[in-house]
């Protein structure tokens, strides 16, 4: 319905339990800080929605936000999606793949929301990296209540032919699984 504006993005995509904000932030701010054009996409906001939403560390303008939900409002009253509503987090992801791709941004940092094999960030096909950040128990209702089964979902990110870093894990049994 609107193409595929992941797609037109070059992305790093970060999962994990604890360290993933940081580490978004953190490669951001090196991207931009060597001349790059730089989106960052994280969950949850502290004080402001439009956290979330950055390019080179300014968040998104409210009249950019009122756009865009004006853009997909047709979308989300479509009638496919009576049965299998799209979560927040879902449309705010697609929010700011447009608005990354609108911008023409030269990287774009994605943090996961929960997990990572099944998150709405997992769209991208092919991201010029991944990263994993330490691995516990978190969102275990959801994910598995192992450090085993947790991994599984995190990893869920890493691709096939994509390079992929891995920072020590809490849980030493996780190795296994990368």
């Amino acid at each position: 319905i609107i193409g595929n504006p992941q797609n037109t993005l070059k992305c790093i995509h970060i999962a994990g339990t604890n360290g993933k904000g940081s580490v978004s932030f953190m490669t951001a701010s090196i991207l931009k800080e060597s001349g790059y054009k730089v989106g960052l996409y994280t969950s949850p906001s502290i004080m402001d929605f439009r956290e979330r939403i950055q390019i080179n560390n300014k968040m998104i303008p409210k009249t950019k936000i009122c756009e865009l939900v004006e853009f997909f409002e047709p979308i989300l009253n479509n009638h496919k999606f009576s049965n299998d509503p799209i979560t927040e987090f879902e449309l705010t992801t697609a929010m700011a793949f447009k608005f990354f791709s609108d911008e023409k941004c030269d990287l774009v940092v994605l943090e996961t929301g929960m997990g990572g094999r099944l998150d709405a960030t997992n769209v991208i096909k092919k991201p010029l990296c991944s990263a994993v950040t330490s691995i516990s128990l978190d969102n275990t209702e959801m994910l598995g209540n192992t450090a085993e089964k947790i991994a599984t979902e995190k990893f869920g990110i890493i691709k096939p032919d994509c390079q992929t870093v891995l920072v020590p894990f809490i849980d030493d049994s996780v190795y296994n699984i990368a």
